[in-house]
């Protein structure tokens, strides 16, 4: 099973200035990793600890570059899931990315996505959306019917981060059908506790 995952969500993080300040957002710019309320070991643990056929092989904050990133692993299945945050630099713009799959950096993502997979060897990459709640997020999904390797790359703004899923699963014994609901189940499991972390009253 090729366990590559794609593209590398590469994130520039840039010091906040902006004045006056509220003491929440006093606190965040003295707390570079304190974004919108919450830092990214929060976002962290509140990733499932398993989900359908992943299991968490390992959990890492970069509270420097506000990031995080988790690994899962199972049965001819791997996946990771980063989380990554970018402070501005410009008095407009506090927190810049926006919530949802309507950002510039997400659309871009994906465009990376897209172009990476459908450049690579007998894969058929096509767009699609994933739904957690009440709300979709956008995604690549491509397929390699000679390995049987089926992939999947979403992407979407939340907390004041860009969070990038991407799971891979082999379905030589089970069926592309039932893969394919593994990997959309991943996907919106991830979406969804963080959006619910989101949605939680503040710390």
């Amino acid at each position: 099973m090729n366990n590559g995952y794609g593209i590398v969500c590469s994130i520039v993080s840039l010091v906040l200035v902006l004045i006056p300040l509220s003491p929440l957002r006093a606190q965040e710019a003295t707390d570079l990793d304190l974004i919108q309320g919450y830092r990214s070991s929060d976002i962290l643990i509140a990733l499932p600890e398993t989900s359908g056929p992943f299991t968490v092989i390992s959990r890492n904050s970069d509270p420097q570059n506000f990031s995080a990133t988790v690994e899962y692993s199972g049965v001819d299945a791997r996946a990771i899931v980063s989380i990554n945050g970018v402070r501005a630099s410009n008095v407009a713009g506090m927190y810049p990315v926006r919530d949802g799959p309507d950002d510039p950096v997400v659309r871009s993502l994906l465009d990376q996505a897209f172009q990476y997979h459908s450049t690579q060897p007998n894969q058929i990459a096509v767009r699609t959306n994933v739904s957690y709640g009440n709300r979709a997020m956008a995604c690549v999904s491509s397929n390699d019917p000679q390995k049987k390797d089926d992939f999947l790359v979403c992407a979407t703004g939340v907390l004041g981060r860009y969070m990038l899923i991407q799971p891979v699963m082999n379905y030589r014994l089970s069926s592309k059908e039932v893969v394919d609901r593994d990997l959309a189940d991943f996907a919106s499991s991830m979406a969804s506790a963080v959006s619910a972390l989101a949605l939680a009253p503040s710390n």
